[in-house]
């Protein structure tokens, strides 16, 4: 079978290591194509325009046994959903037969199908995954020795559409009821173990198949790399087939088609236990300013009288009052809503995840330079044109009592470091040690902040989390000229 295009919906990886590794792809010349994937959550931000008229679907959220469903769709999905839809909608304007389908995230398993293996597709074919997470692989009827027929299915990060699937894709009610793309795809097979989802979106046409084998891995947490997508070696020599001629031809396409630039989330969503009584779409919206420092920023901290806030627990470490509980609770809530990492640190490993996963990376700086900074500048009276721009780096860590419940004495790659504690009162055990002072610095208060020099002075680690699980938020802050 002839695939006339690759699309690869790129969230932020360097271009060049998405070309390298389609090369690593061992199938025939083809054309290919970066997509810049549209930024979900700029969207409702308002920053950015949709290129499509969508709504979310309302319907979504419910009252279930299954965490999942019992939240809305988040600024994540949205982005991811219509920049597969965006894919879809070119190939078929191109008037192509079939295409494929990658995420940036896609890494070779140094195999794809024979020709032999692609003929056993039957020729009513829609969609066939070339990689997905099969949930209920029991009930699934082979086809052939190498096909079956697709069952409900997570990940979309590898998928090949037939023109007659293009159109089925482009005839539905996705724009109106706009859902994650794997929900939506296995709602259109009628295979979702949610009835509603099949109503909606069940095409009667729509023939959904799966190779028995995975030919495409995904991996988005490979140490050592600034983006936080792979870009592994293969483990055998490829053949080049991907010449310049294609690759300059593809660019210059880029020039030719309307995309946006992606700040969706590097981690997939999952199934979470977290509080559907909380709503998160104001923490993310910075519309006005005023309102939400109002309602997120402690108004001790606004109010610039450091003197009478602040507590010196150790030498050069202070601890003042920073966000209310609105903000504790819905940076929690926002972060169940994704996948942990737990290798992004290379000594000192931490279950975390950055803000700029959760969209709040932008947001959070502001906050550093809006009123960290003025108060740093105070406490370590601090001179220079240095300190009047300042950048983080910034996520959100959690330590299960049960899992990994502390974190080994170390230094912080930055000048200043904070670490706000958002949920005390719900673990026990936990703080920030400084040993060289003998220390434990644990505020018993949502919201309350540690600020400390990074880098040298002050070594420190996490104490043992002996129950439940302590939320912390920590930046790596440094000025102008120390980047």
């Amino acid at each position: 079978m002839k695939i006339n295009k690759i699309y690869v919906v790129n969230l932020n990886t360097d271009n060049d290591i998405i070309w390298q590794k389609l090369r690593d792809l061992n199938i025939e010349p083809t054309q290919c194509f970066i997509l810049d994937a549209i930024n979900g959550w700029d969207l409702v931000k308002g920053e950015i325009q949709s290129p499509y008229t969508y709504k979310t679907a309302n319907w979504w959220k419910m009252d279930s046994n299954h965490s999942f469903y019992n939240r809305n769709i988040t600024p994540g999905e949205i982005g991811c959903a219509l920049s597969h839809y965006k894919c879809v909608e070119d190939a078929y304007n191109s008037g192509l037969d079939n295409v494929m389908i990658l995420e940036e995230d896609f890494v070779s398993t140094n195999t794809f199908p024979t020709p032999q293996i692609f003929s056993e597709l039957p020729d009513d074919w829609s969609m066939v995954y070339l990689a997905r997470n099969a949930m209920n692989p029991e009930n699934e009827i082979d086809v052939t020795n190498n096909v079956v027929n697709a069952g409900y299915s997570y990940n979309c990060h590898a998928y090949m559409l037939s023109r007659k699937g293009m159109e089925e894709v482009l005839n539905s009610k996705l724009l109106l009821n706009l859902v994650a793309i794997d929900e939506f795809y296995s709602a259109m097979n009628g295979t979702h173990d949610r009835k509603d989802a099949i109503e909606v979106f069940r095409g009667t046409g729509f023939k959904q198949y799966a190779f028995k084998e995975n030919y495409v891995n995904q991996n988005s947490s490979i140490k050592g790399l600034t983006s936080l997508t792979e870009s592994p070696t293969s483990i055998n020599k490829k053949p080049e087939w991907l010449s310049d001629e294609i690759v300059a031809k593809a660019k210059e396409e880029v020039k030719n088609i309307k995309s946006f630039k992606s700040v969706m989330p590097k981690s997939k969503p999952k199934p979470v236990s977290v509080n559907a009584a909380v709503d998160t779409s104001s923490i993310l919206n910075i519309s006005d300013w005023d309102s939400w420092t109002k309602k997120y920023i402690n108004p001790l901290l606004v109010s610039g009288e450091y003197d009478l806030i602040t507590d010196e627990p150790a030498p050069h470490v202070y601890v003042f009052p920073l966000f209310t509980k609105a903000f504790c609770d819905e940076l929690i809530t926002l972060s169940e809503q994704f996948e942990w990492t737990t290798d992004r640190h290379e000594f000192y490993p931490t279950t975390d995840n950055l803000l700029s996963v959760l969209g709040m990376d932008k947001i959070y700086n502001k906050v550093v330079n809006d009123y960290i900074r003025p108060y740093a500048i105070d406490r370590f009276e601090l001179d220079g044109k240095d300190w009047d721009k300042l950048t983080d780096e910034s996520f959100i860590i959690k330590y299960p009592y049960d899992k990994q419940a502390h974190l080994g004495v170390h230094h912080d790659y930055s000048n200043i470091t904070t670490l706000v504690n958002l949920n005390p009162g719900e673990f026990t055990g936990g703080g920030t040690y400084f040993p060289k002072y003998k220390c434990n610095v644990n505020p018993k208060e949502i919201g309350m902040a540690t600020l400390h020099p990074g880098n040298i002075t002050h070594k420190h680690g996490a104490r043992p989390t002996t129950s439940g699980t302590r939320y912390v938020v920590v930046s790596f802050i440094k000025g102008g000229s120390h980047k």
